[in-house]
């Protein structure tokens, strides 16, 4: 069982080159995702897409991939054709200003430092192959981290998810134990309605047939029996596991509906009541089947 939510990073090596990715996950209906890729790591966004498009059904997910070089392998490096050219060059000028000023000019290191790009930065060698290793190891540490997260939240939404139909059950319990009271609760009403009518004596063969009659319309044994087969299945589900938010989500818009009915069918204040209780759980439910891959 899987939560839509959660986060994972992962990094790898290769040579110089580190890449790290960060994957964070969040509720949405349909699987929506994003690159914030370095300008080097670009040319990779295809096989990141299918790679988690393979790993993940829904959820909004963004993927960040970044990628850092080694300074040691991008240390300046002494160019001695360029010092040897700086110090001509510097001689040369020390000369001539020696020429025209009539006092000896001596080149020292600090006019040395001063010449623009006498060192050079070693270039890093970052082959595409190499890229494209390290940030699909860095990908799949990233999404084995993600998913171990959305996992154990997956857990916990499911116990919670359990609790809940629990009590559901333990309501429509009461239901059925208060349901032969409904046509009790029919004929007194009806026998009250019909004397304060007529007032005066009620053909008692005649009643009995009305509140039978109405009893039958009043009848909340099939939806007890419905709401009860859902509840079995909604258990089943998430003991199954895996990707199940499509059916659970069918199953309690059912048990919605069963629960609406008998409330629709029966006045009786005890299972009106029960009713709304098992609405607000259901209505729970629903909203939490939606975090659930």
């Amino acid at each position: 069982m899987l939560s839509m939510t959660g986060f994972g990073t992962g990094e790898a090596i290769r040579g110089p080159v580190t890449v790290t990715v960060e994957l964070r996950a969040v509720n949405h209906r349909f699987l929506d995702l994003s690159f914030r890729l370095s300008q080097a790591l670009q040319f990779l966004e295809v096989d990141l897409r299918n790679r988690l498009k393979d790993a993940i059904a829904r959820g909004r997910v963004t993927c960040a991939a970044t990628l850092a070089v080694d300074p040691a392998a991008t240390a300046p490096r002494l160019e001695p054709g360029r010092i040897d050219a700086a110090i001509a060059l510097l001689q040369d000028v020390a000369d001539r200003l020696g020429m025209h000023t009539g006092k000896t000019q001596q080149v020292k290191f600090e006019h040395l430092l001063s010449v623009p790009d006498l060192f050079v930065a070693a270039p890093a060698e970052l082959s595409r192959d190499d890229l494209a290793a390290a940030c699909t190891e860095a990908c799949d540490r990233a999404l084995a981290e993600l998913v171990q997260m959305k996992r154990q939240e997956g857990d916990k939404l499911a116990a919670e998810m359990r609790e809940r139909l629990e009590r559901v059950e333990r309501s429509l319990a009461s239901v059925r134990s208060l349901v032969p009271r409904v046509a009790e609760e029919v004929h007194r009403k009806l026998q009250e309605r019909l004397q304060d009518l007529l007032a005066g004596e009620v053909d008692p063969q005649r009643l009995a047939q009305e509140a039978a009659f109405l009893a039958d319309k009043a009848n909340i044994n099939e939806e007890c029996e419905r709401l009860g087969v859902h509840l079995q299945h909604c258990r089943q589900a998430l003991t199954d596991g895996g990707q199940v938010a499509k059916r659970l989500n069918f199953l309690l818009q059912e048990m919605h509906r069963e629960v609406n009915t008998m409330g629709s069918k029966t006045s009786l204040m005890e299972i009106t009541q029960l009713v709304i209780g098992m609405k607000d759980e259901v209505e729970s439910l629903r909203e939490q089947v939606q975090n659930l891959e």
